[in-house]
């Protein structure tokens, strides 16, 4: 997909956001998607992945205050993405928490890390804050697509935003993958006992955050630091990583003022972290309120034994690998603390074995993929959303979704006869029951070259023409290896038996032939009459007997689509597809236009030619209709 992706703000490269968008635009660009990125003044596409990008649109120089930054990512950025719409598929912000838009001209996934400014007050200036609080949300919760990081950043957008529970999805934020983490044995036999020199250099007590006070809460852990035995404290000195940030002077003057003052290490923001990350013996997270906790997790990827709040996202990430407090209570820091340090090996040991299991839950790709796939792979004509695929993609789509079994996956394959039949335009008329069951089907393609020239003179295109009379033997092999059933209703008896006995399956149970030569993946046929205006209940009963994991309906449209539609709520079948006649061209009976005019799109024209008397009228009648609907598509859009 074509994603533009904003990456404001960017903190300069140094904070948990920062981290965000360079793993993300990684793995959606390692991923195959095409993106550019939106950036701030001053940030290059390189600074934020070296790969090769589409390229990088700055945001005006003017942007660089916080407060113009807001207004221009509010109110003026919506018109550029309007007048480039058709050059991008998808729009993705990576920090909604902070920057939104206030109308979302193209299909949007805003991801929120946290709620904090509702749990820390005075975290920021009172401007600020009610930006936050009354602002925001109501912008932000207008995105098609919202993404929270965690379960309690979700639970915090709905109590305190009124979102629906089911408008956002959880993504976990996730750990690059190919992490190296430590042998379990050596960090046992690095760790330390009370009094007890470490082993090695593996033995500081580390934690990275930007300094910011109150929120990340540093001034309590030094004072919690503070009341360990000074040999615990000599043993495992404490280390702070971290770009100074509001009020960092607290901080700082609360280190001064320590009795283990001189135990007490400062980095500054660190480029590479990997050292620090080789001298920890063991980790600490203490502040006041997270919507996730990325350092949390590398830690206990890394083998690390962790400590760390119980409050907002980190007990959450942490599960029961990481010894919890309550960040507010200096004496409960402290308490851990101790306990963290002087563990039994036994009990460390499994607790670093907990850690590395729970990490494993984290993944950039799965997060990545996760928003892609929020994002509508579809180009919209005449409000019938058609999905960019491929026949392979779409065949997968079916078959996986037939192997769910969650419910009836509908499938339409749409042509120009499909849209004459359901689209109505002054002074035509359609059919507005057949229309809401193409708008609303799981998996539309493209059945025609009009369709997919339409939407490239829309500059929306879809990527190839995927046909119902392609796509059924395709489905049929897979069915054969994977072990699935299919069932065909309607279409002419013989010529389906025909269609099958010529096709052929790769090798397995479900694909050999039976006493029939009917391959036995084949769960049965039913040729009967079909009524609309009748319930019928026999045909869905022998449907349902046979229980198949996909459902072919060969009665041509729209009778096809006005039946499934109508019956999805009684089948028992993982997909149903409407075909048409496609067994009649698999048996050999009808023989289908050459390539070359398939790939013009004048298979209609070969049709005519075969059958004048019973299809020039229906040709020539969509050729006008669909050309009229069209013509009011490219002149304004389609209402």
């Amino acid at each position: 997909m074509r994603i533009l992706v904003s990456c404001i703000p960017y903190d300069g490269g140094k904070s948990g956001i920062s981290v965000y968008v360079r793993e993300v635009v990684a793995a959606l660009s390692a991923q195959g998607h095409d993106l550019t990125l939106l950036v701030e003044p001053g940030v290059a596409a390189p600074d934020i992945c070296p790969s090769d990008l589409d390229g990088a649109v700055s945001a005006p120089a003017w942007t660089r205050r916080p407060a113009l930054s807001m207004l221009w990512h509010l109110f003026v950025l919506p018109f550029w993405i309007r007048r480039r719409r058709r050059d991008f598929d998808g729009f993705v912000i990576c920090a909604a928490n902070r920057r939104v838009c206030a109308w979302y001209p193209l299909p949007t996934v805003a991801t929120v890390h946290d709620l904090a400014n509702f749990h820390i007050p005075g975290k920021y200036s009172r401007l600020r804050m009610f930006y936050l609080a009354h602002v925001l949300p109501f912008f932000a919760k207008r995105a098609q697509r919202l993404v929270s990081v965690s379960g309690a950043t979700k639970a915090d957008m709905v109590k305190y935003w009124g979102c629906r529970d089911e408008d956002v999805t959880v993504l976990y934020n996730g750990l690059r993958e190919g992490r190296e983490t430590r042998d379990a044995r050596r960090d046992e036999s690095s760790c330390l006992t009370s009094g007890v020199s470490c082993q090695g250099s593996l033995r500081s007590l580390l934690y990275i955050s930007r300094i910011e006070h109150p929120g990340k809460n540093h001034v309590r852990l030094i004072e919690a630091y503070g009341r360990l035995p000074r040999p615990l404290a000599e043993a495992h000195p404490l280390v702070i990583a971290g770009a100074d940030w509001k009020d960092a002077d607290a901080v700082h003057e609360a280190a001064a003022k320590s009795p283990h003052s001189d135990f007490i290490r400062f980095t500054g923001f660190v480029e590479d972290i990997e050292p620090l990350w080789a001298e920890a013996g063991f980790y600490v997270f203490p502040s006041l309120f997270e919507g996730f906790g990325l350092s949390l997790v590398e830690a206990m990827a890394r083998g690390i034994p962790c400590a760390c709040s119980n409050n907002g996202s980190l007990g959450e990430i942490a599960g029961d690998a990481a010894v919890t407090f309550d960040p507010e209570n200096v004496d409960e820091i402290a308490a851990a603390l101790e306990r963290l340090l002087t563990e039994p090996e036994d009990e460390r040991s499994a607790r670093v074995a907990r850690g590395l299991e729970q990490a494993k839950r984290f993944s950039w790709h799965d997060h990545a993929r996760g928003i892609a796939d929020l994002i509508p792979r579809t180009s919209r004509l005449f409000g019938i959303p058609v999905a960019k695929v491929t026949e392979a993609e779409a065949v997968e789509r079916i078959v996986e979704s037939a192997k769910s079994r969650r419910s009836p996956f509908f499938v339409a394959t749409l042509n120009v006869d499909f849209v004459c039949n359901a689209v109505g335009g002054w002074p035509f008329r359609g059919n507005d029951e057949l229309w809401g069951y193409l708008r609303n089907a799981d998996l539309v393609t493209a059945d025609g070259m009009p369709i997919v020239l339409l939407s490239k003179l829309l500059r929306n295109p879809l990527p190839a023409r995927v046909t119902g009379a392609d796509m059924v033997p395709e489905i049929c092999r897979r069915c054969a290896e994977e072990g699935l059933s299919v069932y065909v209703l309607g279409g002419d008896g013989e010529a389906v038996k025909e269609a099958f006995a010529k096709m052929a399956f790769s090798p397995g149970e479900s694909g050999t032939p039976g006493s029939s030569g009917i391959p036995r993946m084949l769960a049965g046929t039913d040729d009967s009459f079909v009524k609309l205006d009748e319930p019928q209940p026999e045909i869905i009963d022998r449907i349902n007997a046979a229980r198949p994991d996909i459902l072919f309906v060969a009665l041509g449209n729209p009778k096809q689509e006005l039946w499934m539609g109508r019956n999805a709520a009684r089948l028992d079948v993982g997909a149903m597809i409407g075909v048409g006649g496609t067994f009649n061209f698999l048996a050999g009976r009808v023989k289908r236009a050459p390539r070359w005019m398939q790939r013009c799109g004048l298979e209609w024209a070969y049709r005519v030619v075969q059958e004048p008397g019973r299809l020039w009228r229906r040709y020539a009648y969509g050729l006008v209709k669909f050309s009229w609907l069209s013509l009011r598509a490219m002149a304004g859009g389609y209402r």
